[in-house]
């Protein structure tokens, strides 16, 4: 088991120490963590930082100096996942924004997937907010959880839907078979035949996936803190980044304005998670999932076929 991240060090330092001992607590040796440091300046004293920390961690450091994009970033951690994983290895890929939520201890989770031939785990964006909404600073001396205690559904509202935004794009790889590499963006996977899916189809094919209740219910979540004091300015960078994707443009100046226009996220316009009934068993649950996700995969492969596309 591996864990593979990128760290922006200059404007993603803040959640490092609160990420790494986040992956620990899950059972990741600090051996295992693989941490991309990306900076356009070698000399980033920011970079220094972050060098010196993962070091004094044991963590396996790859250093990226050149501009961000999405699709040199994906690029990077294919060509990292290549080199340090082999094909029956458990990849866990998470942005330092991101926070994995499983429904059982992740060795015991990662068994039970290996026993149903399962290669690829997605789970959605749990948008992690602070209180008001507000882009809040990231405090090292307290909880992540206790410092954005709010659970939303804000993508959709913040980004909306797009040529080039879509429920694709509120769902991530959890934890993938080194021999399966993320797309850009690393909501799918790039293309392999005869694929397991942990719930039979990726979730982005599930119309469900767009109510806040039924994202909320699924059992393996990522939260995100990404809604911090330092996305404004980091947006404006990547905005004007010579390469930026299609995508990347089109969600971050959605995001940029929608911020701006509301100085943070406002509440009035998102759901937030209110547990008030028993969960559903995990193992029921994710048979159910399981059953549904394979008829539509198979509804899928047929209109493909029927369109005279590859299945």
């Amino acid at each position: 088991m591996k864990l593979i991240t990128c760290i922006g060090v200059e404007h993603d330092l803040a959640l490092l120490a609160h990420f790494v001992e986040h992956y620990r607590r899950l059972g990741i040796a600090h051996g295992s963590m693989i941490a991309i440091l990306n900076t356009c300046d070698e000399a980033s004293a920011r970079l220094s930082q972050a060098r010196q920390f993962a070091e004094e961690r044991g963590l396996v450091v790859e250093e990226w100096i050149a501009p961000y994009t999405s699709e040199a970033m994906w690029e990077k951690r294919r060509e990292v996942q290549a080199r340090h994983c082999v094909a029956e290895d458990w990849v866990i890929s998470a942005d330092v924004d991101e926070f994995h939520e499983y429904p059982e201890d992740l060795p015991r989770f990662l068994a039970r997937c290996e026993a149903m031939a399962v290669d690829v785990v997605q789970g959605p964006f749990i948008d992690r907010l602070a209180p008001g909404g507000r882009l809040a600073a990231v405090n090292a001396d307290r909880p992540l959880g206790d410092q954005f205690p709010l659970r939303a559904a804000a993508m959709d509202v913040v980004g909306g839907a797009g040529a080039h935004h879509t429920r694709h794009s509120t769902v991530k790889v959890m934890a993938m078979r080194g021999c399966v590499q993320p797309r850009r963006g690393g909501h799918d996977p790039l293309p392999v035949p005869g694929l397991g899916w942990l719930y039979g189809a990726s979730l982005g094919q599930f119309a469900l996936l767009d109510a806040p209740a039924f994202r909320f219910a699924v059992p393996t979540r990522v939260n995100h803190y990404h809604w911090t004091d330092r996305l404004i300015h980091s947006l404006k960078i990547r905005l004007a980044t010579p390469g930026v994707s299609a995508a990347g443009r089109e969600y971050g100046a959605r995001q940029l304005r929608y911020l701006e226009r509301n100085d943070g996220i406002a509440l009035d316009e998102v759901e937030t998670e209110r547990i008030s009934f028993p969960r559903e068993s995990w193992p029921r649950q994710l048979t159910r999932m399981r059953r549904r996700g394979a008829l539509m995969n198979l509804a899928y492969r047929a209109r493909r076929t029927l369109l005279g596309e590859p299945a």
